[in-house]
């Protein structure tokens, strides 16, 4: 450094007060969240009211399950649930004692932070890292949840492992995982114990305590995860929360770079470790692990920030004096991140979900005046919550066609008495089928100009109405006097994941005093192997108090959903009806036929080929002006005793009359049959009853040359025939002339 140069100060002022602005900053930073988060007020997210609904519940001493399905929330976050709970037994709204102890602990988790930097001896990524999480819409997506604290009591134990103060991190992590068991949280405790056990190579009583505990934590969190399939949907929800940051402000940009420059920051031992962690996130997904990676993020930009201020620092290029150069460049290099920050909060506020909250009380409000407390609702957490009626919570977001057929298997199975539904793409989806509309009346609608999601509706669920002509008429006997009238299904094309939904209409003759199953399957009409199958009750349980009586009619529906592995062809639809426990298949009658049959076939799914006939030769002969032949691939030479393929393309011109078998000949030059295939198309696979108009369908035959033929010319030729009376299908040509023997000569062969 030049020793003439002098160093220029515009802080001469810090020394004297540099403990009051530290005692300023620590005042000042809880308070940023608290004026945030009661600003906002309790808007919170649809999931939030599960754990309120739960607090509610135990305050009240209610069961916790409200006869549905068990609670998690106590389990997930028993101290905020008992906090909660508390809080209603003294009076106090549970909306707003949530709010209350969510904002505190995001209080506290900015105090954390302050403390983590001051841990790691970086004072620019305390103030830094402190004031990007204070004023973070990571504030108001966690509201009146417990995720603050977590965030709080994970950040004091990773500041305690850093000063050593391992009496600390062990009740930290009591805390952490009493605030909430996550696999995010129980992740970090299992790697900052293993970290200890690295510096220690020791473990005390309390780790291991601490390690029982997430050990226990983990054995719950697998099974949990082995029920439920894996996913990493939220992926792209989280890309699509990110891209929605950037199109608020494009400072968002710039934490990019000081992110990586805080990754690169910190020591090897803890960027591994760090990683680690962050991966369980990202495999987790939930929304604490989201939180828990926002807040990582912001920890380092503020890391990052303070390796710029060093950077510039060692170049001694500014004649400032030390501190006024801090102080000048993290201001610098944190404005834009907190104005993308308070940006992003401006943004939201005036479009935070008030007038969706006033008219998912409305509805709440009716369905309490109108419904009884155990009839079940379904629709979101919150108007479950606000109704105090039981709920199958579905926020309506997805509306992919698997999520429509997991909706409607709901319905299905549970019938609730009301459903809510408001203005989106996967509601739309819902309310528009035929089976929604079969079950559900619309009672009251509630609206409003100001809101996307208006309008929101109330539907009330009836027996299942239905009129001849409205479906396939059937006469079918069923157990305990119970006819099967009819059926009707859709779509009768699929791919696979696709979902086929099926009604069966059943009618008592008689008061049905007992049970039995129906059943609809897909099954592979060749082999019989099972592609899809879905039960359900006659009469459902409800019905068993006397509503379903002599002559009133039942409509039962069913999703099946088609796996992944399903081949190209026509699959057998058909139901049967099992005894209660599934065991056994019970015997039903067709008309007035005394012999009784296991199922009845409903018709065909099929699975529609999708292929390209690139390589095949063309042909165009029509086959009793149902079927046209498209087009071949034959082999021109063979060997003898060789095997050989004929792929046929068949089209249909019309829906054919029957089930007709296809014959490949290779005869010799005197007219003898040297080698054949007969069979139904694909091999049985997809009988010609299924073919529509328009559709290419595959056929392959194998044939096999005898050993001993000798070489010469054959000539190949195809064709259809009825069974079992073996009478070919009329064969006519291009000019409309019928070929006598009712075969079409496709080529020759030469065998060598």
């Amino acid at each position: 450094m030049d020793e003439d140069r002098r160093e220029i100060s515009f802080l001469p002022w810090w020394p004297t007060c540099q403990r009051s602005v530290e005692a300023a900053l620590w005042l000042l930073l809880p308070i940023l969240p608290l004026i945030v988060g009661l600003a906002w007020g309790t808007h919170f997210d649809d999931t939030t009211y599960a754990a309120l609904r739960c607090a509610r519940n135990l305050a009240a001493g209610h069961e916790l399950t409200y006869g549905l399905a068990p609670e998690f929330p106590l389990f997930r976050a028993p101290f905020y649930v008992l906090a909660l709970s508390l809080s209603a037994a003294a009076g106090i709204p549970i909306p707003q004692a949530a709010l209350i102890l969510s904002v505190l602990g995001w209080s506290s988790a900015v105090a954390a932070i302050y403390t983590l930097g001051r841990a790691v001896r970086r004072p620019v990524t305390a103030v830094v890292s402190a004031i990007l999480v204070a004023f973070s819409p990571l504030v108001v997506v966690t509201l009146g949840t417990e995720i603050p604290w977590a965030i709080a009591w994970g950040s004091i134990t990773v500041a305690a492992a850093i000063k050593r103060q391992w009496k600390l991190q062990a009740g930290a992590l009591i805390l952490l995982m009493l605030t909430q068991l996550d696999v995010s949280t129980l992740g970090l405790a299992s790697l900052l114990l293993v970290l200890r056990w690295i510096e220690q190579r020791r473990f005390p009583l309390w780790p291991f305590l601490i390690l029982a505990l997430a050990m226990v934590g983990w054995g719950v969190m697998m099974v949990q995860q082995l029920v439920a399939p894996f996913s990493l949907s939220h992926l792209a929800k989280w890309v699509g929360d990110i891209e929605q940051l950037v199109r608020e402000s494009e400072f968002y940009w710039l934490f990019l770079s000081f992110i990586a420059l805080g990754w690169l920051g910190i020591a090897p031992k803890a960027r591994w470790m760090g990683l680690l962690w962050v991966a369980i996130l990202i495999m987790r997904g939930s929304e604490a692990a989201g939180t828990m990676l926002g807040v990582l993020a912001l920890f380092l930009a503020g890391l990052g920030i303070d390796w710029f201020v060093e950077w510039v620092r060692a170049q001694d290029r500014l004649r400032l004096e030390r501190r006024t150069l801090t102080v000048g460049l993290a201001f610098v290099a944190w404005l834009p991140l907190g104005a993308a920050q308070l940006t992003s909060l401006l943004t939201d506020y005036p479009h935070r979900p008030v007038i969706r909250a006033d008219l998912e009380q409305q509805a709440a409000t009716w369905l309490q005046a109108h419904s009884e407390p155990t009839e079940t609702i379904f629709g979101s957490e919150r108007v479950g919550y606000l109704a105090d009626r039981p709920t199958l919570p579905w926020d309506g977001r997805r509306s992919d066609q698997a999520e429509l057929a997991r909706v409607l298997q709901t319905l299905n199975k549970k019938s609730p008495a009301y459903c809510v539904s408001f203005n989106s793409i996967g509601w739309d989806l819902v309310t528009r089928t035929d089976w929604f509309r079969e079950y559900y009346a619309p009672l009251q609608t509630f609206v409003s100009p100001h809101d996307a999601t208006s309008p929101f509706v109330v539907w009330g669920y009836h027996a299942g109405r239905f009129e001849m002509g409205e479906y396939r008429p059937l006469d079918v006997h069923l157990p305990d006097g119970v006819m099967l009238v009819g059926y009707r299904y859709w779509p009768d094309r699929v791919q696979a994941g696709d979902a086929v939904y099926v009604s069966l209409y059943l009618q008592a003759m008689d008061p049905v005093t007992d049970v039995f199953h129906t059943v609809a399957r897909v099954t592979s009409s060749w082999d019989g192997e099972r592609w899809a199958q879905q039960d359900t009750i006659a009469p459902p349980v409800s019905s068993l108090v006397g509503w379903w009586q002599r002559g009133q009619p039942l409509a039962q529906r069913f999703v099946l959903t088609m796996p992944d592995e399903i081949p190209v062809g026509a699959h057998q639809l058909e139901m049967r009806v099992a005894a209660p426990e599934l065991k056994e298949f019970l015997p039903i009658y067709q008309g007035d036929d005394t012999s009784p049959v296991e199922r009845i076939a409903l018709g065909y799914v099929v699975v529609p080929w999708q292929g390209e006939m690139d390589s095949a030769k063309s042909v165009g002969t029509n086959l009793g002006d149902q079927i046209t032949l498209v087009g071949f691939t034959a082999p021109d030479t063979i060997s003898p005793g060789a095997g050989f393929d004929v792929t046929l393309y068949w089209e249909a011109q019309r829906l054919p009359d029957e089930d007709y078998i296809v014959f490949v000949h290779l005869l010799d030059a005197g007219g003898q049959l040297v080698a054949s295939h007969d069979g139904p198309p694909m091999d049985g696979r997809y009988a010609t009853t299924a073919w529509i108009p328009g559709e290419f369908v595959p056929d392959t035959h194998h044939l096999v040359l005898d050993s001993q033929i000798p070489a010469g010319t054959y000539q190949l030729q195809v064709g259809m025939y009825r069974w079992p009376s073996v009478e070919r299908l009329a064969v006519a040509e291009g000019s409309g002339v019928e070929v006598s023997d009712r075969a079409i000569v496709l080529q020759t062969i030469r065998v060598r």
